[in-house]
């Protein structure tokens, strides 16, 4: 490590595991209507497999989390990542609705606890001026399972069946643990503490309102994004033969978002974020104007994309360097906070999008979100003078 500045194997190896997890968590969007003929359920019961998997995601990861904190989190993210390979043939094998919901909960929990151990590595295979890059491409992992995983599934469920899409994901699994174990250094065990007393981390105001910053951030945008589609073809008039290819170029913007994500986090971190979140509030508003003009729709979604990931890094190692100055025995639990607080801002995002179009035009959305994006920010800044006070005090 002294010449070298990351890892470059045990960085792809964290990059290929955040794929196949994002790829495993979005693929039921481009194959529910298979799932729902198929096991006879209706469209909205199929649906609730998406709902079902974020609230799971985000109850269940901190508790696990923090239960495993105290063994080797090199034989445990091992060991999670065979029982997320059985999940996903628990799902390719579920005969009826019932056993799907078990098998996508199992994953979902199992996914949050992962994702978080993996962040945890970055200290262990970067120097400290490129963890916030490594941690920016562990994340970026999401949006291109979005690009590429999902479609490629997709496309695998209609040639095949949906079962055989869980089936692939399951085999790229295999090779995927196969390089963790080869190329992720043993870390060797964490802190010897009990469940309670890592929960004593969250009396911490600056985690506090880190969580509350990542859940508006994450609702702003998926108020929107829940409903991008029907906006793209009923508003934009974007050709539905074209629909893909927009979507395509959407989730492009949002690996850009992940990868500026980590040079916001090295130039200032949450200091730089009321920018971001000010910036995500106008571009918000602006969609109940552009949405009826077709290039200044196509260019403010766009801008979307590129915003909607800036907060991972930064609010990732705001987490971790919390933890590590307050609570060093909860430095496992801290990493799980952002990705357990951004699926919660998921959920709210999307149930408060469906409450709008019940009473207004569907590009009102925006409004919905540029209120998450202004709490948000207003948050941040008391954050901030929060951490001055703090830091004064130390």
């Amino acid at each position: 490590m002294a010449q070298k500045t990351y890892n470059t194997m045990a960085v792809l190896s964290l990059i290929l595991l955040s794929f196949i997890l994002g790829t495993s968590e979005f693929i039921i969007v481009g194959i529910l209507p298979d799932i729902a003929n198929d096991i006879n359920c209706s469209l909205t019961m199929a649906g609730n497999l998406i709902s079902v998997f974020a609230f799971a995601y985000a109850i269940g990861t901190p508790f696990i989390t923090a239960a495993v904190s105290a063994y080797n989190r090199y034989y445990v993210l091992l060991i999670l990542a065979i029982c997320f390979i059985l999940g996903n043939f628990l799902c390719a094998l579920a005969s009826n609705y019932y056993i799907l919901v078990l098998a996508r909960i199992i994953t979902a929990i199992i996914s949050g606890t992962i994702l978080s151990i993996s962040m945890t590595f970055a200290s262990e295979i970067a120097t400290v001026q490129y963890q916030p890059k490594v941690i920016s491409w562990i994340f970026a992992g999401f949006s291109i399972a979005s690009v590429f995983g999902v479609p490629i599934g997709t496309i695998i469920c209609q040639i095949f069946s949906w079962q055989m899409t869980f089936i692939l994901l399951s085999v790229v699994s295999i090779c995927i643990l196969l390089m963790l174990w080869h190329y992720l250094p043993n870390v060797g065990s964490g802190q010897k503490t009990n469940l309670c007393n890592q929960f004593i981390l969250l009396k911490s105001m600056r985690i506090n309102y880190g969580m509350l910053i990542v859940i508006c951030g994450a609702a702003g945008s998926y108020v929107f994004y829940t409903y991008l589609t029907p906006i793209l073809q009923q508003y934009i008039q974007i050709p539905i033969s074209m629909t893909s290819l927009v979507l395509s170029l959407f989730g492009i913007s949002t690996i850009i978002s992940n990868l500026l994500s980590g040079r916001i986090a090295s130039l200032g971190g949450m200091k730089k974020m009321p920018i971001v979140y000010f910036l995500q509030a106008l571009c918000l508003l602006a969609l109940i104007f552009t949405s009826y003009h077709l290039v200044l729709g196509l260019i403010n979604i766009l801008l979307m994309g590129v915003i909607m990931y800036l907060q991972n890094s930064p609010a990732q190692l705001h987490f971790l360097k919390t933890a590590t100055r307050e609570k060093p025995e909860a430095i496992t639990l801290a990493s799980a906070l952002n990705p357990v607080s951004f699926n919660t801002g998921i959920a709210l995002g999307s149930a408060c999008g469906g409450i709008i179009i019940n009473f207004a035009p569907m590009p009102f959305v925006g409004l919905g979100g540029a209120i998450f994006a202004i709490i948000a920010m207003i948050i941040n800044l008391r954050l901030l003078k929060n951490m001055t006070k703090f830091n004064k005090r130390g």
